[in-house]
């Protein structure tokens, strides 16, 4: 009888036991699947909070870009002659030396009376026929003061110069001191040709690397580029932000930010000098650029070598805009290039840009997953309806 009730104690003791080990069982897997549901969540919200965030800056860089613009043809004729070139350490994947935007005095020094010359002309001479891709460093370059076979090659550009690519002031090639009708100067006489054709100011179909938008009326100009910075939020950020070796590679403590700038255009003259007067000051031509007075320290800042500490983020510190692009076309103005028929010309101005967008430190110490890439790629119609 004993013997019986021991072993019925034992079973009811398994059966306890296994009873509890079900239920630990269930408890288990139901704290799994309530885990599981709140990290897929919390990764959802992640993921939402962070396209959204990148879709309004997204829209509002779009708008900018609508809003603020046709393509400046004579700031991208003044990077290429001034060099194209451009460093992609921790703090450029922009252009790297300063164009001045069209402004520029002897040596640099502000305000000063002797400024250069300024403009030089492209002519025919002898038997040496005017070439279409424009006479920067030509023999058929021709200085203000008439001297011929200047190099004009890595040097700033004024507004208008681009323009003057497209006009052979010497077209009948004869020796008459291209002076055709005698008078002071040897422009704007008998024997200019406008040639309908010109330079183009960059390569079509490639990265134009900056954009350069100016409105409508000439009087505000928007500039948008690509820049990797320190990413603080990162560790050892101050040590190891640098490129790895190739384009477009950084480590993880850089941050991608696109930044913009706006110029506003004053008449004070070639000296741009609004305290001097002279005969170009308030003469209605494009002469001085100022950085807008929503970016500058000063109210009345000339633009000039140090634009760099004006440019304004447009994205936030906890994006990282891992990739940019640019591509504009038409790569001449057609207004100029007229005799151009070709199909890349000879089309309405739009923009194409291709960028792709990270979690920067900020947000990504926050997340303990792989983060997918965001692509972005749009095409833009530029038209002055909306530029002003």
């Amino acid at each position: 009888m004993n013997k019986t009730k021991n072993t019925n104690k034992w079973f009811t003791l398994i059966e306890v036991l296994v009873g509890i080990f079900i239920v630990s069982m269930v408890f288990i897997a139901w704290f799994q699947a309530w885990s599981a549901v709140t990290y897929w969540k919390v990764k959802l919200i992640q993921a939402t909070d962070m396209q959204k965030e990148s879709f309004y800056f997204s829209e509002r860089l779009f708008e900018m870009i609508k809003k603020w613009g046709l393509i400046d043809y004579e700031e991208y004729f003044n990077r290429k002659v001034r060099n194209n070139s451009w460093g992609w350490n921790f703090n450029e994947w922009h252009f790297a030396k300063a164009t001045w935007f069209w402004n520029f005095w002897n040596w640099g020094t502000i305000g000063t009376s002797s400024f250069w010359n300024l403009f030089y002309n492209c002519i025919s001479w002898d038997s040496l026929p005017m070439w279409t891709d424009g006479c920067v460093t030509s023999h058929n370059t021709l200085s203000v003061h008439n001297t011929l076979s200047v190099n004009y090659n890595w040097k700033l550009q004024r507004y208008g110069q681009y323009s003057f690519q497209f006009i052979d002031y010497n077209w009948n090639h004869d020796w008459d001191g291209w002076n055709e009708d005698g008078g002071a100067s040897i422009i704007w006489d008998d024997d200019d040709e406008y040639l309908g054709e010109g330079p183009e100011v960059f390569t079509n179909g490639t990265d134009a690397v900056e954009l350069y938008l100016i409105s409508w009326d000439k009087k505000r100009r928007t500039y948008f580029r690509w820049k990797w910075v320190p990413d603080t939020d990162a560790a050892d950020w101050w040590a190891s932000c640098a490129a790895t070796g190739s384009a477009n590679k950084f480590t993880w403590t850089c941050r991608g930010t696109i930044e913009y700038l706006k110029l506003s255009w004053k008449d004070w003259g070639m000296d741009h000098n609004e305290a001097t007067s002279d005969t170009t000051q308030y003469d209605g031509v494009i002469d001085t650029w100022l950085i807008d007075k929503d970016f500058a320290w000063a109210e009345k800042k000339i633009a000039g070598s140090d634009n760099n500490n004006y440019w304004v983020p447009l994205f936030p510190d906890t994006i990282n805009i891992s990739e940019f692009a640019i591509y504009a076309f038409p790569n001449k103005d057609r207004k100029l290039a007229w005799k151009d028929d070709s199909p890349a010309v000879n089309v309405a101005p739009y923009l194409r840009i291709q960028y792709s967008v990270l979690p920067a430190w900020k947000t990504r110490k926050m997340i303990k997953w792989q983060v997918k890439q965001l692509d972005f790629s749009t095409t833009i119609s530029l038209t002055d309806i909306f530029s002003k």
